[in-house]
């Protein structure tokens, strides 16, 4: 009776490690094909990326702070670059109120205050804005000077308004 219960123990654990083996096998060949898949989807977000980088840098020749020659402009008055770029960003912002339009926006708001709300200096004399007023909204060249008092005049090259 004893050598007939240990034999029916013995099939029964044979069995269970036999399932186990099989079912860790299946979970395991499943992990394997997400991971591949998985994979396939991070190398394709890597060539989306590295291709977003290359249009960005290629569209990045045109900025205050990749263009040696602006850079070497604002220090020769005096001024750090990145907080030349700061002071002309709050310069114009600072304008924006709350009961009236920018000055800077030759467009009165139709549906509230005409507000700039984006800001790019594109080298040592010209940046470009945009502005809106919640429902339209378009883009501004301005240029800028720099006083022999290292004060800042900004003045609007041009402008144009989106049609919705």
């Amino acid at each position: 009776m004893r050598g007939k219960l240990f034999m029916f123990l013995f099939l029964f654990a044979l069995l269970y490690i036999v399932f186990q083996f099989a079912n860790s096998k299946k979970g395991l060949e499943r992990q394997e094909a997400q991971i591949e898949q998985l994979s396939q989807e991070n190398e394709q977000l890597e060539q989306e990326k590295d291709s977003l980088v290359n249009l960005i840098g290629a569209n990045s020749k045109f900025s205050l702070l990749n263009s040696d020659k602006a850079k070497m402009y604002i220090e020769d008055r005096d001024f750090q670059v990145e907080e030349f770029n700061g002071l002309i960003q709050s310069q114009i912002l600072d304008q924006n109120s709350i009961d009236s339009d920018n000055p800077l926006v030759p467009y009165q708001g139709m549906e509230g205050n005409m507000a700039v709300n984006a800001i790019k200096l594109l080298n040592h004399k010209w940046g470009i804005a945009e502005f809106t007023d919640g429902k339209y909204w378009g883009e501004l060249i301005f240029k800028y000077f720099i006083n022999e008092d290292k004060t800042i005049d900004i003045e609007v090259a041009d402008s144009f308004l989106y049609a919705n």
